[in-house]
């Protein structure tokens, strides 16, 4: 497994929705693509911020079409390149204590969501040779 890349095991593309974006929208995002995380862009592409389950459990029973996506988004988003190491991309997700990562690269207009690297991504990873029947 060593020198592994971001890039080797990352999730290719991903699932963005704007700043005013009604949250009742992004939770059917999230539930009906099945992800645990959705970015928020601005409408140049850049990134603003990112919504997890995590954001989304704060506002649990209360009308959803009251907010948007920028009311609870976390705009602190930690970005890593797609060559970075598996090793790096862990020291990282350890020391902020976070179960994800945007995979950006450069762009035009500033650097641009590729991918998304999670700690799933990363266990199966470990998990290596698939199990067959």
């Amino acid at each position: 497994m060593a020198n592994k890349h971001v890039r080797d095991i990352m999730h290719k593309g991903v699932i963005e929705c704007r700043p005013d974006t009604v949250l009742k929208e992004v939770v059917r995002i999230m539930a009906d693509t099945g992800v645990h995380a959705i970015v928020v862009e601005k409408p140049g592409g850049e990134i603003d911020g990112i919504i997890s389950h995590m954001d989304l459990l704060k506002v649990y029973g209360q009308n959803l079409l009251n907010y948007k996506a920028c009311d609870i988004m976390t705009k602190s988003v930690i970005e890593i390149s797609p060559d970075a190491t598996i090793e790096e991309a862990i020291r990282i997700m350890l020391e902020r204590r976070i179960h994800r990562l945007v995979i950006t690269e450069p762009s035009p207009g500033g650097r641009r969501a590729v991918g998304i690297l999670s700690t799933t991504d990363i266990i199966r990873d470990m998990r290596e040779q698939p199990w067959f029947w």
